[in-house]
């Protein structure tokens, strides 16, 4: 036997040793397979839109909320209707306009009052309930709007009510005392047409 054939007897011997090692004593042991299936890492596209890194989950971040200005009216010095604004806060207020009625109701401010402005709309007035829907708005005010004054007095304070609510919404608007549609309003008898307009005490 000469040396090659010596070289390829002591080869296959050691293949022999090395298949019956990994067959019978190290079954974990695997050739590593090409798997023809795996997924592919993604391709990056320069031109395509890189989604936002979320830091909290979206439902939990809440929209930051704007202060929102409305405009009441009220009568100045002169006995005219002037405009005047208040800072409606949307993160408190559900509705700007039911603020702004709630806010004519209440008016003059103490500065207003410094200042000369007035309004005719009673004192002890109550804003019984506003209620808002797509088609129109309810404002229902207690019975102490029709009070006291006589009939200039009662037009200015359905003045005020009428522009101070079509400067806060475009919806029809209806006014109601004590749950009743109000068509003539005080002792004085002022007729009032309903939804509340510029023409609304038009006689």
């Amino acid at each position: 036997m000469n040396f090659s054939q010596k070289l390829g007897l002591f080869i296959l011997i050691v293949i022999s040793v090395l298949y019956v090692y990994i067959s019978f004593f190290n079954k974990d042991f695997k050739l590593p397979e090409y798997n023809r299936h795996e997924e592919k890492p993604p391709v990056y596209n320069p031109l395509e839109p890189i989604e936002p890194y979320e830091t909290q989950d979206p439902e939990e971040t809440s929209e930051i909320q704007k202060p929102k200005e409305v405009k009441i009216f009220i009568l100045d010095k002169s006995g005219k209707l002037r405009s005047v604004n208040r800072t409606c806060d949307t993160s408190v207020e559900k509705s700007c306009f039911n603020y702004a009625i709630k806010e004519l109701v209440s008016a003059p401010s103490p500065w207003e009052k410094s200042k000369g402005f007035t309004s005719e709309i009673p004192a002890g007035t109550k804003v019984l309930s506003i209620r808002e829907s797509s088609g129109n708005v309810l404002i229902d005010l207690s019975s102490d709007f029709e009070t006291g004054g006589g009939a200039e007095s009662t037009y200015y304070r359905v003045r005020q009510i009428i522009k101070t609510a079509n400067a806060n919404t475009s919806s029809p608007v209806y006014l109601y005392i004590n749950g009743k549609q109000a068509n003539v309003i005080g002792g004085e008898g002022v007729m009032l047409k309903q939804p509340l307009n510029e023409r609304s005490l038009d006689e």
